[in-house]
This record gives C-alpha cells, sequence and structure tokens, in this order.
C-alpha cells in the first residue's frame, strides 16, 4: 500500500459492497493499489464487521466499524466514501460526505428521483469534489465492443432500431419464509423509488444512452402479474414492462420484459443497423438489463453480427478487432493494468478523477441523473398514459410519479 493511498470508507455493507471489494483486490493484484479501507459502516453491526473481516482477508487492512454514518465522518480523516445503500439514503449521505470534504463513489441509481439527483450533483459542483455514479456495466469488453460496432465500425452501418425481450418464470419462493431485507426495501416505493425498471434498469437505460446516444421521448406501459391480474402503476410496484424509446438520432426501439410469466421463457436481444445485425447470444439467454454480460469467473458474454450479405462474425472475434483498433494509451485507459472486471474499471475511473489525472468521471452526478431520468420516463408514461419527452423529466417539467417519492424525502 502506497503511503499516498487514498483513504475510503464504504457506507453500506451489503452484497454490493462485498462485489466493490473484489474489484479493489483485483485492482490491488495489478498493481493498482491506491485506496485504502479505513473505516466501513452500516446500521446492521453483523453486516459491517463481515464486512470489515472481508478486508482484512482480501485487502490486508483492518478498517473501523461504525453504526452510524455521521459518528464515521465526525472521527475520520476521509479522502473518498464508497455508498451502497438503499437508493432511498443515496442523496442524503452522499451530499453530507462531499460537504465534510470527501469524494463520493455512488451506486446506482444515484438519487431515488431526479430532483434527489441534482441536489447530488449540485452539491459535487458547489464542494469542488468528484461525485461518480456506479455502473459497471458500460465499462465491460462486451459494450465497449459493441460501441464500437454502432459509433465507429460501420460493420453494420448506421443504427436503426432494435428489439430487446426476455420473459421467465416467477423464482419460487418457500410459503411463510421472511422476506430478506435486500428484498423487503426495494418493494417499498417510497425507498426504492420504482421497480426494476429502475433498480437494475438503471444499468440498461445507461447502456442504451451509452450506446446510441440521448432518448428524445418514451412511451411505456408497466403491469403487476405475478397476481394473476393486470394491475397497473398506481395500483403496484411492476414486473412486467412495455417501452418504446425514440432517440434523438432517428433510432426506435422496444424494450420489453416480464419477471414472473408461466410457461415458455423468452429472450432476444437484436440491435439493427443498415448493413446488419448484431444480437447477445449469451449462455442462459441475453440478459435484458446487463447487455452482453461479463461476470467472471463463470459467465462470458457471447454474440453475433450477421451482415447483409450473410456473413456472420462472432462476438469474441469482435472484441478482438476492437481491441486491436486501440492504442496503447486508449486501451490502458478503459481497461487498466488489463482488467476486464468492469467494477474495478469503475472504481479506478473514480481513483484517477480523485487524482485529477481525468478531468472528471466517465459517469459523474449529472451524467448520473440523465440515466436516472430515462428510467424515470418510463415511470412517468405509464403513470400518465401519454409519451414523456426525457428532457421534460430532466427538467423537472414532469414528475407526478415523482411527486410523492419527492414529498417523503422533503424535496
Amino acid at each position: 500500500m502506497p503511503d499516498h493511498a487514498l483513504r475510503m470508507a464504504i457506507i453500506g455493507c451489503g452484497t454490493i459492497a462485498q462485489r466493490h471489494i473484489v474489484a479493489l483486490e483485483d485492482l490491488k493484484r495489478r498493481g493498482l493499489d491506491e485506496v485504502q479501507i479505513v473505516a466501513v459502516c452500516d446500521a446492521n453491526e453483523e453486516a459491517a464487521r463481515g464486512l470489515a473481516r472481508m478486508v482484512e482477508t482480501q485487502l490486508g487492512s483492518t478498517p473501523t466499524v461504525y453504526l452510524g454514518y455521521e459518528d464515521l465522518l465526525r472521527r475520520e480523516r476521509l479522502d473518498t466514501v464508497d455508498i451502497c445503500l438503499p437508493h432511498g439514503l443515496h442523496h442524503g449521505t452522499t451530499i453530507d460526505c462531499l460537504e465534510a470534504g470527501a469524494h463520493v463513489l455512488c451506486e446506482k441509481p444515484l438519487g431515488i428521483t431526479v430532483k434527489a439527483s441534482r441536489r447530488m450533483a449540485e452539491a459535487a459542483d458547489r464542494t469542488g469534489h468528484v461525485l461518480s455514479t456506479a455502473v459497471p456495466y458500460r465499462r465491460l469488453i462486451g459494450q465497449r465492443t459493441v460501441h464500437w460496432i454502432l459509433n465507429r465500425s460501420e460493420l453494420i452501418g448506421r443504427p436503426l432500431a432494435f428489439f430487446h425481450q426476455y420473459t421467465r418464470q416467477p423464482r419460487p419462493r418457500p410459503a411463510g419464509a421472511p422476506v430478506p431485507g435486500p428484498v423487503a426495501w426495494r418493494q417499498d416505493r417510497l425507498m426504492s423509488g420504482g421497480g426494476p425498471a429502475m433498480d437494475s434498469g438503471f444499468h440498461y437505460c445507461d447502456s442504451m444512452r451509452y450506446l446510441l446516444g440521448e432518448v428524445e421521448k418514451v412511451y411505456a406501459e408497466t403491469r403487476e402479474l405475478s397476481s394473476g391480474q393486470p394491475r397497473t402503476l398506481d395500483q403496484a410496484r411492476e414486473d412486467t414492462v412495455f417501452a418504446t424509446l425514440t432517440f434523438k438520432n432517428g433510432v426506435v426501439g422496444t424494450w420489453c420484459f416480464g419477471m414472473t410469466l408461466p410457461g415458455e421463457t423468452l429472450g432476444s436481444v437484436v440491435f439493427y443497423g443498415s448493413e446488419g445485425s448484431l444480437s447477445d447470444t449469451s449462455e442462459g439467454g441475453p440478459s435484458i438489463f446487463h447487455l452482453f454480460w461479463r461476470n467472471p469467473p463463470g459467465r462470458i458474454e457471447a454474440g453475433r453480427l450477421v451482415r447483409r450479405d450473410g456473413s456472420v462474425i462472432a462476438l469474441e472475434d469482435l472484441e478482438n478487432r476492437f481491441l486491436e483498433s486501440l492504442t496503447a494509451d486508449e486501451r490502458e485507459a478503459l481497461f487498466p493494468g488489463g482488467t476486464m472486471d468492469g467494477f474495478a474499471v469503475e472504481i479506478w475511473d473514480f481513483v484517477e478523477s480523485v487524482r485529477g489525472r481525468r478531468p472528471k468521471p466517465e459517469v459523474d452526478g449529472w451524467e448520473g441523473l440523465r440515466s436516472l431520468a430515462l428510467c424515470q420516463a418510463i415511470y412517468e408514461s405509464a403513470a400518465s398514459g401519454e409519451a414523456v419527452r426525457v428532457d421534460d423529466v430532466v427538467s423537472g417539467a414532469r414528475a407526478s410519479y415523482q411527486k410523492p417519492i419527492d414529498a417523503r424525502w422533503e424535496l
């Protein structure tokens, strides 16, 4: 550990925080060892102490355990904070950390609403500290390659349309079993902000902005179908979404998923261009939220490009072509130390920004806000029955769905 290592605290010690520790260990193995975890914090003492043990085992330091972040900020000298809390706690904790002098890496979906996210981004600007939104999937080799295909390679010509759909059967849960904590708070709209269209769906919305640019408007219908009745957004948290996205560059596509539908499973993720198509054929079916997903050491992304003449190119070959197109500096910037772990890349991007070696994170607070606004446009459309312009959600002109959530947090 170098003497000038950034002193970091982790606030929120659940599963995603553990994944961040794995990523830090990956960076350390590659000689990118610039972060020291000096404190962990969670209201659940067992979770906090468990994460502290993981830090000690995998990173070699012994962090102090706190049960409240206010106490942590009073007692610790911090450079950075990694926030891994439920959505509704993001904005207050982030703003307090920024104002206490720390740079912040915040888990998605940034704030619970657009208004909450704006306050976070404004606090970063006001304090002059870095605010980075944690989104690993756009940083994976699969999505980096897809971005290159759609925007630079001309292998399928100009992007025109996409069809992304997925259904699966409901996952069984033993009768009478207690609802796990991470599931319970996600079922509370005032804490989670929404259902899968905002939770894992934030990754999808951020990826689609990365791959195809800004969305002009959204028309969406949501339903809760697990009860056996088609309940609308005002009646229940969605498990099924039908959304049409119209991009400012003219691309139009559909994003449809159902997470509790009995019977046959359906999965297809295909982008179409003027000269061919690109599909996600990853084992187990394409991920409707995490496109072209690599999750080492188990799952490896797969895909297929089909050109107008019928020729086929596998994603593995396309990834190699993409990597060969990069200079050594470009490759190191995208995949520091050769890592293909999106979590490690997002953390290193944050570190580089804090150090001043990059002007800002790839997904700062304002970028995180725009990705959240696409999620919220889906809800605003489903709630109103109308097509919704995403810029109107960004500006706050369309916020009917979000109003009770903002009221709960006094925003």
